[in-house]
């Protein structure tokens, strides 16, 4: 299902990252026309849906993508606030006049969350390697 997700995500942000951005703008910001994009952002998502899609199709790359979410995961889940700052300080030239609806920190922590348990699943996840290995003995 997350690679479902994180596909359809990913040819919105190649597509339209304009429309993904207004649109989440809207729903998580109080005053998202107070605040402005720095000049890279728009392309930085195009890159990273990009970089989704080339993740999510190669087995690998994907187990280790998904071990990476785990570490993304753990910041946003114990350190919300911290991490939309930050994200915020670069997405936005004035940062500090974006100001997020509260709901924002808690749906940050649990999308944190989901990260994680997906990065534990992936670590517990017996190998394809010591699958076959105890197969063919």
């Amino acid at each position: 299902m997350l690679r479902a997700i994180l596909t359809v995500f990913g040819v919105a942000e190649i597509l339209r990252p304009e429309v993904l951005i207004r649109a989440a703008e809207r729903l998580a910001l109080e005053n998202p026309e107070e605040c402005e994009l720095r000049p890279w952002t728009v392309p930085v998502a195009r890159a990273e849906g990009v970089a989704f899609l080339l993740l999510v199709r190669r087995g690998g790359s994907y187990s280790r993508f998904k071990k990476f979410l785990g570490i993304m995961g753990l910041l946003s889940l114990l350190y919300p606030r911290q991490y939309l700052r930050y994200a915020t300080k670069l997405a936005y030239t004035d940062a500090d006049a974006c100001h997020w609806r509260p709901w924002v920190y808690q749906a940050t922590r649990l999308v944190g969350l989901y990260y994680v348990v997906v990065a534990v699943k992936e670590l517990v996840r017996p190998s394809r390697t010591n699958v076959e290995d105890s197969q063919s003995t």
